[in-house]
C-alpha cells in the first residue's frame, strides 16, 4: 500500500509545491491591475495616495479570498507530468481569471458605478445594446492596453518562477486555502470609509469582490413576497392603515393642487396639453443655477428662469429601468422595477389612460427601442396611441453611427417635430432621449468639443481643474449637444397653434454616473422643470419631491384648475408636488439604484442607505448621522414600504378596478389627510443634535454657525459643540470648539465656531459639526459630517 501510494502523495505534494512556486506571479499581475484601475479611475491631477494603497491591498484581498477555488481548479493542473505544460495551463486559467477582473475594472471606468447583480436583471439583447459601440469607443488604445498589462506581468513573471527552484511547502496550502475562505467574514471593501467621498471609496473597492459578494446577496436573498399577514400590519404612506390589506397602496386620492394657484386660464377654455421629456442622465450637479460642477446647460438654465424649477428634487431609480413606471404611474418598484414584471404587470391607472379617456390623444416618442426595460409594454398597458422608437421610426433620419442605441437626439427632435403640424388638442405626449448615455458619441461631436472650452471659459473654471473636465470631454460635449436639440424642439413649437395651451416638463431619468459625484445620492438628484405660457409667474422650488409625485399632482392640478376628473381611489406611491419655496423634506419614497439592488428610502428629513442614515439637506447634500434611534425609526419606514410592496408582488394586483378606476371632480381633502405622512417624521428627532449648519470660508479660517437641538423631555447631558475640518483626501486640518453648554427640554440654541485655517489652497474641503463629550471628545448625539466646503481661486 505504501508503494501504491507514494508516487500520488509525491504527485499531490508537487502540484501543491509548484503552485504555491507559482502564485507570487499572480500577485504581481494583481498589482498591476490595482495600480492601472486606480490610476485610470482617478480625476486628472488628483492622485490620492491613500486611495491607490487602499486599491491595492482590496485587490490583494480579492485575491486571497479567490485563492481557495482558483487553487484547486489549478490543482490538477499544475500536477500533470509535464511541468511546462502544467505552468501554461495554469497560466491560462489565471489569465481568465485577471481578464475577467479587468473587464469589471473597465466596466466601472465607463459606467461610472461597480457592475453587481443587477447583470442578471438584463436579457443578453440588452447587454449588447448596453456594450454594443462601449468597448471600441470608450475604452480606446489606452484602455485595451491597461486591461491586458496583468497578462504581460503574469506570463513573464510565470515563466521566471516556473524555472526557479522549488521548496515544498507542505503547510502552506492548507493555511492558505482556510485564510482565504475566512476573509470573505471581512468588509467587501476594507478601509474605504474614511475616504472622502463615494468616487473614492469606490475606486478603493475591488470590482471582483464586489461583483461576487452582490451577485451573493442576490442569490441568497429570501423572495420579496412575504406572508401577505405579515404586510399587512406594515402601513404606507404615514400611518393610516390601508383600505384593503390586500392593495395596500390603495387610497382616496387626496393629492392637494399645488400647482394650481401658478396656472391661468387656456385661450381655446380646453383643457391643457401635456408634453414631459424624459432627458437620459440629466442630473442637478451639472445642470441649473449653482450646479456643482458648472451648468453645461445653458438653454435649459434659460428655460429654468422663466418657469418652475425643482432645485431638489429627485429621480427614484438610479438607472432608466424604473422612470417611465415611477413617472407617469407613482407605481411600487416590485423586485426589478415594475416594468420588469413584463406580461405580470396589472392594469392600474396612469397619467396617459386617465387623460385617454377623457378625450386626450397620446404618442410617446423615443430614439431607440422601447423593448428595452420593457417600456413598450408599459406603455401599450397605458393605453398609448402610437410609440414611435427604432423599429417604426421612418425613413430619411440618420442613425448614430458611434452607438447601439439607435437615432441620436437630433434626428429624434426632427421625427417629433415632423409631427407636431399634425397634433390635434387635447394630448399628452412623452418623449425620452438617449445621447447622453455611453458611448457618448454622436455625428459632429467635435464641434461640441469646441463649444466646451468655450462653455468653461464663461462658468469661469479654472486652469488648474480643466483638466478634469477634459478627460470627460465626451460626456459634456453630449450634454451641450442635447441641451442644443432642447432648445431646437422649444423654438420650433413655440410657432405652432397649439404651444400657448400646453404644459412641459422636463427632467431627467437619473444623474449620470460617471462625472464626479460626492455622495450616493447625488445618483438620484435631477431637475425638474415645469413650464408653460400658462404660468402666472416664474419660482424656484427648494422643497424635496420625486418622480413618483408627478402624475398625482399633474391630476390634481388638471381636474381642481381645468375642470378634468381624477381617480377617486388611486394607487399612487407619491402624494404630490410640494412648491415650498424654502428647502423641507416631507414626502417618503423609495430610491432603487439597480434592479437587483435593494431600495433606499427617504423618510422626511432622513435618507437611509447602506444600513446608514443621513441627513438630507438643500441640494441634495446628505450628512451623516451617528443616531441609532433615528436609523430604527427610519429603517420602520423603510419594511413598511418593502411590505406593502411584498403583498403587491404576491398578488399581483394594485386595485380592483384595475386600469379603469371611477373618475370624481376633485374635491379638496382635509389638511390633517394632507399631511398624514409628515407627521409619522415629526417624531424622528428626538435626542441631542443638529438642526442647521451653516459653513462659510472667511479671513480667519472656516466659519460655522450651528443650531443645536434637544428634543427630549429632559435636560441634554453637557456637551461641547466641536467642528472638524478635514482635506479632500479626509486627512484632518483643523478643529474648533465652544464651551460646554446644556440644553433644556426643546431648547435651540445657535453656536459659531472658527477654524483657524488663513492658507486654503483652492479646492474642496469637509466639515463635521458634531455635540462632543467634553472628557472623551466623542459623539453624544447627531452631528453633520462631511458638509462640503469649496475654496475657488483667489479666495481669501
Amino acid at each position: 500500500m505504501r508503494r501504491d501510494n507514494t508516487p500520488v502523495a509525491a504527485a499531490e505534494d508537487s502540484a501543491a509545491s509548484r503552485l504555491i512556486g507559482w502564485l507570487p506571479a499572480l500577485l504581481l499581475a494583481q498589482t498591476a491591475l490595482a495600480l492601472w484601475s486606480a490610476s485610470r479611475a482617478l480625476p486628472a491631477g488628483g492622485w490620492s495616495p491613500a486611495v491607490v494603497a487602499l486599491a491595492v491591498g482590496n485587490q490583494w484581498l480579492f485575491l486571497l479570498r479567490a485563492l481557495p477555488p482558483l487553487l484547486l481548479l489549478s490543482w490538477p493542473l499544475a500536477a500533470l507530468r509535464s511541468a511546462r505544460v502544467g505552468w501554461l495551463a495554469v497560466g491560462a486559467l489565471w489569465s481568465v481569471f485577471l481578464l475577467l477582473q479587468a473587464g469589471l475594472e473597465q466596466y466601472y471606468l465607463l459606467a461610472g458605478t461597480p457592475l453587481g447583480a443587477d447583470l442578471f436583471g438584463y436579457s443578453l439583447a440588452e447587454i449588447r445594446t448596453t456594450l454594443g459601440g462601449t468597448a471600441t469607443h470608450g475604452m480606446g488604445a489606452a484602455g485595451w492596453i491597461g486591461a491586458l498589462l496583468p497578462l504581460a506581468v503574469l506570463w513573464p513573471a510565470l515563466a521566471w518562477r516556473a524555472h526557479a527552484q522549488r521548496r515544498r511547502w507542505s503547510l502552506a496550502m492548507p493555511v492558505l486555502l482556510l485564510v482565504g475562505v475566512a476573509a470573505w467574514w471581512l468588509p467587501v471593501a476594507a478601509g474605504v470609509r474614511g475616504l472622502g467621498n463615494d468616487a473614492e471609496r469606490a475606486i478603493a473597492t475591488s470590482k471582483g469582490a464586489y461583483f461576487v459578494a452582490d451577485s451573493w446577496r442576490w442569490w441568497r436573498a429570501p423572495s420579496a413576497q412575504m406572508p401577505a399577514a405579515a404586510a399587512a400590519r406594515s402601513p404606507v404612506q404615514g400611518d393610516a392603515s390601508p383600505m384593503d390589506p390586500d392593495y395596500p397602496f390603495l387610497r382616496p386620492d387626496a393629492t392637494p393642487d399645488a400647482l394650481g394657484p401658478y396656472f391661468g386660464p387656456t385661450r381655446s377654455g380646453r383643457p391643457p396639453n401635456v408634453v414631459v421629456i424624459v432627458v437620459e442622465g440629466l442630473g442637478r450637479s451639472f445642470s441649473g443655477p449653482d450646479a456643482a460642477l458648472g451648468s453645461f446647460t445653458p438653454f435649459l438654465d434659460e428655460l429654468a428662469g422663466r418657469s418652475l424649477y425643482f432645485d431638489n428634487f429627485m429621480a427614484n431609480q438610479g438607472r432608466t429601468f424604473g422612470v417611465l413606471p415611477a413617472l407617469f404611474g407613482s407605481l411600487p418598484v416590485a423586485e426589478e422595477g415594475f416594468a420588469a414584471l413584463g406580461t405580470k404587470m396589472p392594469a392600474h391607472a396612469g397619467l396617459f389612460n386617465v387623460l385617454h379617456r377623457q378625450g386626450y390623444r397620446s404618442a410617446f416618442y423615443s430614439g431607440t427601442d422601447t423593448g428595452f426595460d420593457n417600456e413598450r409594454a408599459f406603455l401599450q398597458l397605458e393605453g398609448v396611441d402610437d410609440i414611435v422608437d427604432l423599429r417604426n421610426f421612418g425613413p430619411g433620419y440618420q442613425r448614430n453611427p458611434f452607438s447601439e442605441w439607435g437615432y441620436p437626439d437630433r434626428e429624434l427632435v426632427s421625427r417629433v417635430l415632423a409631427d407636431s403640424g399634425r397634433l390635434r388638442a387635447p394630448f399628452v405626449l412623452g418623449i425620452q432621449t438617449i445621447s447622453m448615455h455611453t458611448a457618448y458619441a454622436f455625428p459632429g461631436q467635435a464641434r461640441y468639443k469646441q463649444r466646451l472650452e468655450q462653455r468653461l471659459d464663461e462658468l469661469g473654471i479654472p486652469a488648474a481643474k480643466r483638466a478634469e473636465y477634459r478627460a470627460h470631454a465626451d460626456i459634456y460635449s453630449a450634454i451641450l449637444y442635447t441641451d442644443d436639440e432642447l432648445r431646437r424642439y422649444f423654438d420650433a413649437v413655440a410657432k405652432t397653434p397649439w404651444y400657448a395651451d400646453t404644459i412641459f416638463l422636463v427632467t431627467g431619468d437619473h444623474r449620470l454616473p460617471e462625472l464626479p459625484q460626492d455622495t450616493h445620492i447625488e445618483r438620484y438628484h435631477v431637475p425638474l422643470i415645469v413650464h408653460s405660457p400658462l404660468l402666472r409667474k416664474p419660482a424656484r422650488i427648494r422643497a424635496v419631491s420625486s418622480h413618483a409625485d408627478v402624475t398625482p399632482s399633474l391630476l390634481a392640478l388638471l381636474s381642481n384648475t381645468y375642470g378634468l376628473e381624477r381617480p377617486a381611489l388611486a394607487t399612487w406611491t407619491g402624494s404630490g408636488l410640494d412648491v415650498a419655496e424654502t428647502f423641507r423634506s416631507l414626502h417618503e419614497f423609495p430610491l432603487k439604484q439597480t434592479k437587483t439592488s435593494v431600495p433606499d428610502f427617504v423618510s422626511g428629513r432622513w435618507f437611509l442607505h447602506d444600513n446608514r442614515v443621513y441627513e438630507l439637506q438643500d441640494g441634495i447634500r446628505a450628512s451623516e448621522v451617528d443616531d441609532a434611534r433615528v436609523r430604527a425609526q427610519v429603517e420602520q419606514r423603510q419594511q413598511a414600504y418593502l411590505a406593502a410592496n411584498a403583498v403587491f408582488l404576491r398578488r399581483l394586483a394594485l386595485s380592483p378596478e384595475g386600469g379603469t378606476p371611477k373618475l370624481v371632480a376633485f374635491a379638496a381633502a382635509p389638511a390633517a389627510a394632507q399631511q398624514a405622512a409628515p407627521s409619522a417624521l415629526q417624531a424622528l428627532p428626538a435626542g441631542l443634535g443638529l438642526d442647521d449648519v451653516q459653513v462659510a470660508r472667511s479671513d480667519g479660517g472656516v466659519q460655522v454657525a450651528a443650531t443645536f437641538v434637544n428634543g427630549d423631555a429632559a435636560d441634554s447631558r453637557a456637551f461641547v459643540p466641536l467642528v472638524v475640518l478635514a482635506g479632500e483626501d479626509g486627512k484632518e486640518l483643523g478643529e474648533g470648539y465652544g464651551s460646554s453648554i446644556r440644553l433644556r427640554p426643546d431648547e435651540r440654541r445657535e453656536v459659531r465656531l472658527l477654524v483657524a485655517a488663513q492658507s486654503l489652497q483652492p479646492g474642496r474641503y469637509f466639515v463635521s459639526v458634531l455635540p462632543s463629550d467634553p472628557d472623551t471628545g466623542k459623539p453624544l448625539g447627531r452631528g453633520r459630517y462631511h458638509i462640503a466646503l469649496d475654496v475657488p481661486g483667489g479666495a481669501p
